[in-house]
């Protein structure tokens, strides 16, 4: 076998390795207790959760979300949690978008959250938008724009993000990267809110078995949204970055793993 052959051996064990640690990893994070959110105790940010878009600017678009994927399989089986396992898809999507922003290929998760965003208007909960829910007391366009604003935002912060990260202060790469983690977030919630507008989803799953109680359940959260997703977004990027500066001291880490992208860039 020649020197290229091993070397390329040795580089996919190695990150294959990594790949299991980060789904591994995930999957302990996944058991991290929800922080309440000021206000409304009853209501839990999901911090592991929301650490995906980490895993995939580390692991890179595919492993990252491989690695989050198994994971949250694991997580939704032990024990059997039909809710958590209709959601699979969701966190590895953040993972996947947030490792392609990281290296500007910005247009890819841009078109997929806008196509979430265009197919979500077609189930029930959304359509037709021009029609008015006489039992909820608002019109189907107002429900949907307070079950998406934040995905509405996330498309506008989208280019930004990438002016950021190309400028040459620390501080405005900083702010880039902090938008980018939440995009890739919000990628996960935009697919999050298209699956459970699923009929299917709504009433087999959480037994909503009407139009009025399932669009309650996309009006309720906007109240509390902007607080909660501003704490998680936080929380989450002051764990990332001494986790991306610790992975890149790392002799080999930051030469073979996706997360070498910060570094060439200069985020960090």
């Amino acid at each position: 076998m020649s020197k290229e052959s091993l070397a390329i051996r040795a580089r996919f064990s190695y990150i294959a390795a990594f790949a299991g640690i980060g789904a591994a990893l995930y999957y302990i994070l996944l058991w991290l207790p929800g922080v309440p959110v000021p206000g409304l105790p009853q209501i839990k940010m999901e911090i592991g959760a929301s650490l995906a878009p980490l895993l995939g600017i580390i692991l890179g678009p595919y492993i990252g979300a491989i690695a989050v994927l198994v994971g949250n399989i694991i997580k939704s089986l032990t024990p059997f949690n039909p809710i958590s396992l209709v959601f699979v898809p969701c966190a590895p999507l953040s993972a996947f978008g947030a490792a392609l922003l990281i290296t500007k290929k910005w247009k890819i998760s841009f078109i997929i959250l806008i196509g979430i965003m265009i197919a979500s208007l077609f189930m029930p909960p959304f359509y037709p938008v021009t029609a008015f829910d006489e039992k909820l007391g608002m019109y189907v366009w107002q429900v949907y724009l307070l079950a998406f604003y934040d995905k509405i935002a996330a498309l506008v912060l989208t280019p930004i993000a990438m002016d950021l990260i190309q400028s040459n202060t620390k501080l405005r790469k900083g702010v880039g990267l902090f938008l980018i983690m939440f995009i890739g977030r919000e990628l996960d919630k935009a697919l999050g809110c298209f699956i459970a507008a699923i009929p299917a989803v709504y009433e087999n799953v959480f037994m909503i078995k009407s139009l009025r109680r399932i669009r309650l359940a996309f009006v309720t959260p906007a109240i509390f949204s902007p607080i909660e997703y501003l704490i998680e977004a936080v929380i989450v990027f002051v764990i990332a970055i001494p986790v991306i500066r610790a992975l890149l001291k790392v002799p080999g880490v930051s030469e073979t793993l996706y997360i070498k992208n910060v570094r060439e860039q200069k985020i960090i």
